[in-house]
């Protein structure tokens, strides 16, 4: 095995290792949800997304042959799993959670349901583009609401850390593509990596926290 071999190895394995611990991250956005006893304040396409997109990846990585995509994305499944019983279990509107969870099922067998049916010859191309699609769309939605985060001054997109946790992955997974040649992954990971980094702009401009905390200073 030659230098770049062991180099490439390397990048796989931190990628690998580095996605799955990062999927602890919103363990911050579920502690917050325990210690207000309310998950109302987050937006559950949040989670909803991300376990979404985690059973979208597990197939594409099967059908790519990519032992290190299904590994995480098949843990990614188990943790978001997790989140998502969280979240329901303290929210207050459990039926329109349950109701867009449900909606989420359906859209992710339709893809599965196709990816099984396609031929082999055309289905590594055209499911991980469908792929893309979907993937960018969940991480962008909050940016079609910019113009009402610059009029309220308010950011209500995304959580920080699981933007900071995005970005990061991001760029281990560029290197990633880059080292196995994928042009799939590499534009996957290039745009996402530029939709997170500009969400996290509008967060530091827009703080939602710094809205809540200055409430709560009025009221005391």
């Amino acid at each position: 095995m030659d230098l770049y071999e062991l180099y490439a190895n390397a990048v796989s394995l931190a990628a690998g290792c580095a996605s799955t611990a990062m999927m602890l991250t919103p363990l911050l956005v579920c502690k917050e949800i325990v210690k207000m006893k309310t998950s109302d304040h987050i937006n559950v396409s949040t989670f909803i997304g991300a376990l979404f997109r985690s059973s979208l990846f597990y197939r594409q990585g099967f059908i790519l042959n990519l032992p290190t995509v299904m590994f995480v994305h098949g843990m990614g499944l188990i943790v978001n799993s997790f989140y998502l019983m969280l979240y329901c279990y303290y929210s207050n509107k459990k039926k329109d959670v349950m109701k867009t969870i449900l909606k989420a099922i359906i859209m992710s067998s339709a893809f599965l349901i196709y990816s099984f049916i396609e031929s082999a010859d055309k289905v590594a191309t055209r499911y991980p583009i469908m792929v893309s699609i979907v993937h960018l769309s969940l991480i962008g939605w909050p940016l079609l609401s910019v113009r009402e985060t610059l009029r309220t001054k308010k950011w209500s997109g995304h959580p920080k850390p699981i933007l900071i946790n995005t970005i990061v992955l991001c760029i281990l997974w560029l290197l990633y593509s880059i080292n196995i040649k994928n042009p799939i992954i590499f534009a996957q990971c290039s745009v996402a990596l530029l939709l997170s980094s500009t969400q996290l702009g509008l967060f530091l401009l827009y703080p939602a926290e710094k809205i809540q905390s200055n409430k709560t200073e009025k009221h005391e």
